[in-house]
């Protein structure tokens, strides 16, 4: 491998739902996340970030971004900037949807050296539901589980440090 480029491969058609090629592609300076949401599916919360501010880049099928109160419809070739703060979430239509998502990384980031991400200033508002899924007591539901093991995995990381 040279240390003047690193390269690697994906299968677009079967990623998971979040991609982070950090790792694979030793990256320093760029957060990058390829988002492949399934068809009429979409993200149970909202998130933001502290320092962040994120590109996401339609490639492949239609969908809707909600930023704050607004939702932008996405077709192939739209690119959406979105602020640090503004809280955000995807949603695919019936055609599915794959977007890269593209981050710039102040100095220092990520703050934890095991982090899957780039940038881990993520913020998630599991308690903020999308409009697409507002009056769901099952959306409600496993929101409230991802923040329990959220807590609970931010407190062994704590318990770690202390030793």
């Amino acid at each position: 491998m040279s240390s003047d480029f690193t390269k690697a491969h994906f299968d677009f058609a079967s990623l998971p739902w979040l991609t982070s090629p950090r790792k694979q592609l030793d990256l320093e300076g760029v957060a990058l996340g390829l988002i492949h949401i399934p068809a009429n599916e979409g993200y149970t919360f909202t998130h933001s970030h502290r320092q962040q501010e994120e590109v996401y880049i339609v490639i492949e099928g239609r969908g809707i971004i909600a930023v704050n109160d607004q939702q932008i419809t996405l077709e192939p070739g739209d690119l959406v900037r979105v602020s640090p703060t503004a809280r955000r979430a995807l949603k695919a239509n019936e055609e599915g949807l794959f977007i890269i998502c593209a981050g710039g990384v102040p100095m220092g980031f990520p703050k934890n050296p095991d982090s899957r991400y780039m940038i881990d200033d993520g913020i998630p508002h599991y308690d903020d539901i999308p409009a697409w899924y507002k009056g769901r007591e099952d959306i409600a539901k496993k929101n409230a589980l991802l923040l329990e093991r959220m807590e609970k995995s931010r407190a062994k990381r704590e318990e770690k440090k202390l030793r």
